[in-house]
């Protein structure tokens, strides 16, 4: 079946998280992505902990379906030797820190000069404008400054990160989704243009209704650990194995709610009869509700709620994920085979398009899987890759 993508060429400049979480959608879809890789150590997530069988366990997670070529870009030759490709490519994709494509002599305008209708994406921690834009950032550094750290955690402890890089996966979704509204202006006007993302500006778009919230009322958004400013009940509550998320589900009549967790006497208190006064007195209201769910399991409290017509999600440890009956139903698990790795399971593709779906098909490349493949489409012979490599560009 066809692929959304298909015929699209990316060259993959980037490395570690951030951009190949970018190029990963774009190769599920179809296109193809050209990884490009130094020679010596590769992508340095071939390198974090925790290893199988001496490989790191981070890589094959963001790079399946692309392919890889080696290319040493601190040499001359092989600067001409990425041009030469971009020549055949689409799109081109880096994360580099701010500025270090133009040091390097390889900034959008050499990229244009050698092919006018090129798409080159550049995404990196705070953009390629600012203040801020030769530092370089990780997922925490750009929470921190893009004000979602701060409101993670509780009011009585510190800030929290998320848990995982969301950073750096926000800002690879947002670069695919330019390089997706690119091609279609590319396809109206035969134009190529650039792309700057920033990993801080992804996470302020995500800042939900805070930043709107502060300027109309001139309250600083406080942290409210697994709580909402908009709603009660809305919490995490324990349960006999483990944890889960109760939610009302309409907040002008918590009847229901009330009804399922046994606080039918609650009803019309006039402490809890309101959204606005269960709000207030929340902490009153909280643990009569957590008892009731501590004294049942997660499964028992799922069956009470469903019944009940009330929200309800269980607390999943990754394992319990994995054999999610809702997760699996939706082709989110998917069984993987690497001659390096072994058995394992990986994500599934999230968008789910009706004509061109988009699939794992391929593990992550080893370093260099496809030189020949690639360099031989410029003209570049097996000989001279074996001279290149001798040379150290290859």
């Amino acid at each position: 079946m066809m692929k959304a993508l298909e015929g699209i060429r990316v060259i993959d400049l980037t490395t570690a998280f951030s951009g190949p979480v970018a190029t990963m959608q774009l190769a599920d879809h179809g296109a193809e992505v050209i990884k490009i890789e130094n020679n010596k150590t590769g992508d340095p997530s071939r390198t974090w902990t925790p290893f199988v069988n001496g490989k790191g366990a981070w890589y094959p997670t963001m790079n399946r379906n692309k392919k890889s070529i080696s290319l040493n870009l601190r040499t001359d030759e092989g600067k001409r030797i990425l041009l030469e490709l971009v020549k055949t490519a689409d799109v081109v994709v880096e994360n580099y820190k701010g500025g270090t494509m133009e040091k390097m002599g390889l900034g959008y305008e050499v990229m244009k000069s050698v092919k006018p209708d090129i798409i080159m994406a550049s995404l990196c921690g705070y953009g390629q404008t600012g203040p801020y834009k030769n530092q370089g950032a990780y997922s925490n550094l750009a929470e921190a400054m893009a004000g979602t750290l701060y409101l993670t955690g509780f009011p009585d402890g510190m800030p929290c990160g998320s848990g995982v890089a969301f950073g750096d996966s926000v800002g690879g979704v947002f670069t695919a989704l330019g390089i997706l509204t690119a091609l279609i202006h590319r396809n109206k006007t035969g134009e190529g243009q650039y792309i700057d993302v920033s990993m801080t500006d992804s996470l302020v778009h995500l800042s939900e209704c805070f930043i709107g919230i502060y300027t109309l009322t001139g309250e600083e958004p406080k942290r409210m650990g697994n709580r909402d400013a908009a709603a009660f009940p809305y919490d995490l509550f324990e349960a006999k194995d483990g944890y889960c998320i109760l939610s009302i589900t309409n907040v002008n009549d918590w009847t229901p709610f009330a009804k399922a967790v046994g606080l039918e006497h609650l009803i019309d208190d006039l402490r809890f009869d309101t959204n606005k006064h269960r709000i207030e007195n929340q902490n009153e209201l909280f643990p009569l509700i957590n008892e009731w769910s501590k004294q049942r399991t997660r499964a028992e409290i799922e069956k009470i709620f469903m019944e009940a017509g009330q929200a309800y999600s269980p607390v999943l440890k990754i394992s319990e994920v994995i054999e999610n009956e809702q997760v699996k139903a939706r082709d989110m698990i998917i069984d993987m085979e690497d001659p390096d790795y072994g058995k394992y399971k990986i994500q599934g593709v999230p968008v789910k398009l009706s004509l061109t779906p988009g699939s794992v098909d391929t593990p992550a490349p080893s370093i260099g899987q496809h030189n020949e493949e690639i360099y031989t489409q410029i003209g570049i012979t097996p000989e001279q890759i074996a001279g290149y490599k001798e040379q150290g560009v290859m």
